[in-house]
């Protein structure tokens, strides 16, 4: 399945959820503030297919809180099931051809959700060129203009096509590198 299909079926999914949460809800005419555990519950058995590892509930609740904050800040014109599709196969999908892939981590030192992807680079000896957003602005700029916002770490995965996907939180990030590139004993 190419990465435009996973990105148009997983739209469609979205859209699917969006009309059973409105008839669940149309009393409120689709109001509620509790929408993303609605969400995750629908999803979740829904979306295996996607992704690159399993994924709980809560940490479905977190991407689909992440996404809807992200659609908004970039005030994108992007239907917000493309949107999300997008997103959640750029962050949580897995990878085509994950030897040919070339990666790169937006980070700075200090930073402790940093270390903790560091520590997965190192422990699956990975070759990760690391991209410190403080000592070099070029990479600062970069991060801002691909996501709107500075938040590190951010992997970014380019593919031999040069495509790039960015896959932001750091527990998302270890467990892409740990599904995708095996797993090392804590």
């Amino acid at each position: 399945m190419t990465h435009e299909t996973k990105v148009q079926q997983l739209a469609a999914l979205f859209r699917e959820a969006g009309e059973a949460h409105h008839q669940a809800f149309l009393e409120t005419d689709g109001v509620d503030p509790e929408w993303a555990l609605w969400y995750a519950e629908y999803l979740h058995d829904r979306l295996a297919q996607f992704l690159a590892a399993p994924i709980t509930r809560s940490r479905l609740v977190f991407c689909l809180i992440g996404a809807d904050e992200e659609h908004r800040a970039t005030e994108s014109s992007t239907p917000w099931p493309e949107y999300y599709a997008r997103r959640f196969v750029e962050c949580l999908g897995p990878a085509e051809e994950p030897a040919e892939d070339r990666l790169a981590l937006y980070y700075f030192d200090g930073c402790p959700f940093c270390v903790r992807v560091l520590r997965a680079v190192d422990a699956l000896r990975l070759d990760v060129e690391l991209r410190n957003i403080y000592e070099n602005r070029d990479h600062l700029n970069e991060l801002r203009a691909a996501r709107g916002r500075t938040t590190v770490p951010v992997l970014r995965i380019t593919s031999p096509n040069g495509e790039d996907r960015w896959m932001p939180e750091s527990a998302d990030i270890v467990r892409y590198l740990q599904a995708t590139y095996g797993q090392v004993a804590a």
